[in-house]
């Protein structure tokens, strides 16, 4: 095909998005609102996980060395826990530190007379996991350390907290994808109006010999176009939106959502993409339709 035949083309699809401005703006509206559920259930489902990973690093272990442990002992048991595998992070306590957390439950005398030698604290270690599903396999690992004395670790609560995860991603990965599936089907279906509306052009371009292929190109550049703005569109409502969420429920830093600019250049492609190939193969498919079923039987 030459240049001056894609030229035109390309300028009979924009052409057509004006000529056609009110199916237009339907089509770009229904894209759009589309986009908008299928980008939010994207971030309620990254903020979910985004908070069970806060939640993670709230449940520590607390492994107790050996109460006879010596200086070169405790070093040399930061080293095994940091060897374990799933081990993300070790932070040391010594006993004096534990007393000094616990200060407001003893009284002044007895927290001066605590200090020093007769301190009954541990020696302990604060050990936060990677991955929560490998929880009872790390601690098993964790007690079996010959310094280690004992571990104090809530089993429970991990599985618990695996199990909501997982439920939570299983079913936002579902909704992501019916909504994908929803967005073609209604794209696919506006187009359609959209060719039927201009079926008299289409028979006369058939009845001067013009290709299939001729003929479906504009209506996929028209699409495509569509889709890029209701893309561009979607990414600036969903912005500003999401903008006033943040500020809203931005509490803490355990309650705290991600920052918008973390993920904004991914989900401005994944906008545009989504957008254009939705807005291509509904045009697609509207056109394969009605050049087989309508076209074919009247004009060929």
């Amino acid at each position: 095909m030459r240049f001056s035949s894609i030229s035109y083309l390309l300028r009979e699809g924009f052409r057509s998005i004006w000529q056609n401005r009110v199916m237009a703006v339907a089509a770009i509206g229904v894209l759009l609102a589309c986009l908008i559920l299928t980008g939010g259930s994207y971030l309620v489902f990254v903020n979910v996980n985004h908070a069970f990973d806060t939640v993670y690093e709230q449940n520590v272990v607390v492994a107790y060395a050996n109460i006879d442990a010596t200086d070169k002992d405790i070093q040399s048991l930061k080293e095994q826990l940091e060897g374990v595998n799933n081990v993300r992070s070790v932070e040391y306590m010594s006993k004096d530190q534990i007393l000094e957390r616990y200060k407001d439950s003893f009284s002044t005398e007895l927290f001066d007379e605590l200090k020093g030698k007769n301190n009954p604290m541990q020696d302990a270690f604060l050990v936060t996991f990677n991955d929560l599903a490998q929880y009872d396999a790390t601690v098993w690992q964790i007690q079996a350390l010959s310094l280690v004395e004992s571990v104090s670790s809530s089993a429970e609560i991990a599985k618990t907290l695996t199990q909501l995860r997982n439920i939570v991603l299983l079913a936002g990965g579902w909704i992501i994808v019916l909504l994908l599936l929803v967005s073609l089907f209604i794209i696919a279906n506006t187009i359609k109006l959209t060719v039927y509306a201009r079926r008299l052009e289409i028979g006369i371009m058939k009845s001067v010999g013009a290709t299939n292929t001729f003929i479906r190109v504009p209506f996929m550049v028209e699409g495509m176009s569509l889709g890029l703005i209701a893309g561009l569109l979607a990414f600036g409502i969903t912005y500003f939106v999401y903008n006033k969420l943040e500020t809203m429920f931005t509490i803490s830093a355990f309650t705290s959502m991600i920052p918008f600019g973390k993920i904004a250049v991914l989900l401005l492609i994944a906008y545009i993409i989504a957008g254009v190939v939705t807005g291509m193969v509904g045009s697609a498919i509207s056109m394969n339709r009605y050049l087989r079923d309508e076209g074919r039987s009247v004009f060929e």
